[in-house]
């Protein structure tokens, strides 16, 4: 099973041609139950490949169900619940979805002739779709789909890095690095003192400076408004590491990340790099469950930015066409 943070979440199948006869249940549409981190999950069957020593199969998460069917006109206003019940009630025809959410606030959703799928999780510019409006984590459990803040939590788990390993690639990107900001807010009016830097504009060969605007704060605002995007982590490198467990095994180090074993999608994990001396919080972000043995093959932390990609509204979205357009 792979599973992304509000992405694809798919089931892979091999099987033998076995001699009780088995291999020939294996039909288009029908649902296999498979372990998956959060416990036995439902997937319908969706391509099949015979090959010489058995069939190949994909499955999509029963909540893919929602591609059938249609939404002729959605135009729901008010709370994330109420915007749900009225997006479910625009369906073509009853399906056995319980939608729920934690969300809080008002909103408005608008969008015509759609599949509900694209009602809830577009990132189209012509559709006004749940998520756009509330923002949100996608939780699935059999025929429950959840909008929630965040589907994991943070359970103290901790990274350390400093050189590379077999079986963790990591990758750092500094290009949207900003260590100087200089800010200004209503009618024009600038920060005093014009900049104010980060404590790690030393880790850097140049000072990255960076403008921030917004109109509606005053001046004695923007002060705050600048820490807090240092807070939210803008002076830090962009962090993504995937951990091969097959491979880390084999080292000597991988009872330091043998911890990783043990989040859920959505967990936030600290990340800390012992050469640069930062630390940093980032997402479990995707990852790869042996169904059989039920433990992970791979897990993914990154900075995670909801993205609704086409793998999860394109019912014409294969896996190995979603895992090639995925982050690396």
């Amino acid at each position: 099973v792979t599973e992304e943070l509000n992405g694809l979440y798919e089931l892979e199948l091999e099987h033998p041609y076995d001699e009780w006869g088995k291999w020939k249940k294996i039909e288009k549409e029908r649902i296999l139950v498979a372990s998956t981190p959060r416990g036995i999950q439902p997937f319908r069957i969706y391509h099949i490949k015979p090959t010489m020593d058995g069939i190949q199969v994909n499955a999509r998460h029963i909540f893919y169900d929602l591609l059938d069917n249609f939404c002729l006109n959605v135009n729901a206003s008010g709370s994330p619940q109420a915007v749900l019940n009225a997006t479910k009630n625009a369906f073509a025809y009853a399906m056995p979805f319980i939608f729920t959410t934690d969300l809080t606030g008002a909103g408005a959703v608008s969008a015509s002739k759609v599949n509900p799928i694209t009602a809830l999780l577009s990132d189209d510019d012509d559709i006004n779709s749940f998520v756009k409006t509330f923002g949100g984590e996608i939780l699935r459990d059999g025929f429950s789909v959840a909008m929630k803040t965040s589907i994991g939590e943070d359970r103290g788990v901790a990274i350390r890095y400093g050189k590379n390993l077999v079986g963790l690639t990591i990758s750092e990107d500094i290009s949207d690095v900003a260590t100087r900001i200089y800010a200004y807010g209503k009618d024009g009016a600038a920060m005093s003192g014009g900049y104010r830097d980060s404590v790690y504009i030393g880790s850097y060969r140049y000072p990255k400076i960076y403008v921030y605007e917004d109109n509606s704060l005053t001046a004695s605002q923007l002060p705050g408004a600048v820490q807090e995007l240092f807070n939210g982590g803008i002076d830090l490198p962009k962090v993504n590491i995937k951990a091969d467990f097959q491979l880390l095994a084999k080292t000597e180090e991988y009872k330091d990340y043998a911890i990783l074993e043990e989040v859920q999608l959505g967990d936030v994990v600290t990340v800390s790099n012992v050469k640069m001396g930062f630390h940093k919080k980032a997402k479990v972000i995707s990852y790869e469950w042996d169904c059989l043995l039920e433990r992970y093959k791979g897990v993914e932390l990154g900075d995670f930015v909801p993205d609704l990609t086409s793998s999860v509204t394109s019912g014409e979205k294969s896996l190995s066409a979603a895992m090639g357009a995925s982050t690396e």
